[in-house]
């Protein structure tokens, strides 16, 4: 399977990236590549996450960090799309 971000998820990723890199930038840098690694591997392991709230969508929390990768599996197209990424404390479901 491939892997492919979204815009919103990339936004999400370097707004995590700019909001962590003015209090401590190596944690900045740990962050996103540890993010960058679980949405990696859900190209082996597709379904490592739980059914999400919105229909056809998966979503799995990062370990060792507070945020919530969501995601859909397009199996006919062998593709993983990160759709986004949040902040466990975020009420992201009211996001458009």
């Amino acid at each position: 399977m491939r892997l492919r971000y979204t815009a919103d998820a990339l936004a999400h990723l370097q707004n995590i990236y700019d909001f962590l890199f003015d209090r401590n930038a190596a944690a900045a840098r740990r962050i996103v590549a540890d993010i960058r690694t679980a949405a990696a591997r859900l190209t082996d392991f597709p379904h490592l996450g739980r059914t999400g709230d919105v229909a056809g969508t998966h979503e799995w929390v990062v370990r060792g960090t507070p945020y919530l990768i969501v995601y859909e599996v397009d199996e006919p197209n062998a593709e993983i799309r990160v759709l986004a990424v949040f902040h466990g404390a975020q009420d992201w479901r009211e996001s458009p």
